[in-house]
């Protein structure tokens, strides 16, 4: 059997054209896959950013509210806080949800004991001898939760 050498050429032109459209088409199947994953983890990091947020404001503001006041009123931010932490549920570790549940915690704790006037409040604040910040360690857990996000970018 004898093979003409002029339908040789276009043959292997064909053959190489197909392979380089193939490896062509796997790279950027493959960029367009990790460029998508990148995204939905940025994604998830803005959500989780948003979501730990608001607890700390609200929680702030609920914080505030127990050391100068006696009464206990329910202001909605409460409510807001009992949400989050549900909210946080659905994506959050157990770590992050049961510092959130301790800052909750506190804060009720905190509420329960007399009332503190402002002024004697900025000073324990200012010499540390106030009780330790409840949410501290909610964003020390958040962050670490975060960061470890990022670390699964690269």
């Amino acid at each position: 059997m004898n093979i003409d050498p002029a339908f040789l050429n276009p043959v292997f032109a064909l053959l190489g054209a197909l392979l380089g459209a193939g490896a062509s088409l796997m790279a950027a199947i493959y960029t367009h896959r990790g460029q998508y994953r990148l995204q939905r983890v940025a994604e998830e990091i803005t959500k989780r950013e948003g979501v730990y947020v608001n607890f700390v404001m609200y929680a702030s503001n609920l914080l505030l509210r127990a050391y100068t006041r006696d009464d206990i009123e329910l202001s909605g931010d409460e409510q807001h806080l009992i949400g989050l932490i549900n909210r946080m549920r659905f994506f959050a570790s157990s770590d992050v949800i049961a510092a959130a549940e301790a800052a909750l915690r506190a804060i009720l704790e905190i509420s329960l004991k007399p009332r503190v006037e402002l002024r004697q409040l900025a000073t324990e604040a200012l010499t540390k001898s106030l009780d330790p910040d409840p949410l501290l360690e909610f964003s020390l857990v958040c962050a670490a939760d975060l960061a470890s996000l990022q670390r699964s970018m690269v």
